[in-house]
């Protein structure tokens, strides 16, 4: 099991499961959020359990083309990642409490990294999603 939570501890989840990846996200709203990506644990949205504060989290939906909303906890600010979007998970991993035991595998959402970031580490880059098949 992997634990996880916000910085003021009012949001803490579990998962479940084995994760099926660990990717650096370039996304527009994973840079306004955290920087220049994110790092974003994937898995199956049944092996995530929201086991303290579920109803304190708050949501935002930046606009019509959004497919999915951006979770986060309304007291630190902590972001959480989307959550859940159709049958998997989206968490930030800097939310973690636990080593996923899975590293980081890919970038994604490249197409929207600013062009003054570099990428040099030599993993797989793709300008959209990327999610491997377990």
């Amino acid at each position: 099991m992997i634990t996880g939570s916000c910085l003021c501890g009012t949001i803490k989840f579990e998962i479940t499961g084995e994760p099926s990846s660990l990717s650096y996200c370039h996304c527009s709203r994973c840079r306004k959020a955290a920087g220049v990506f994110s790092a974003v644990l994937i898995g199956k949205a049944d092996d995530l359990h929201i086991s303290q504060g579920a109803e304190q989290i708050a949501k935002i939906n930046p606009g019509p083309d959004w497919k999915h909303e951006r979770c986060f906890c309304p007291h630190c600010g902590t972001s959480l990642g989307d959550l859940t979007i159709g049958d998997i998970y989206v968490v930030a991993a800097s939310a973690l409490d636990d080593d996923p035991k899975i590293r980081p595998m890919a970038h994604i959402h490249t197409a929207s990294k600013p062009d003054w970031y570099e990428i040099n580490d030599g993993l797989p880059q793709f300008e959209g999603d990327y999610i491997p098949e377990k």
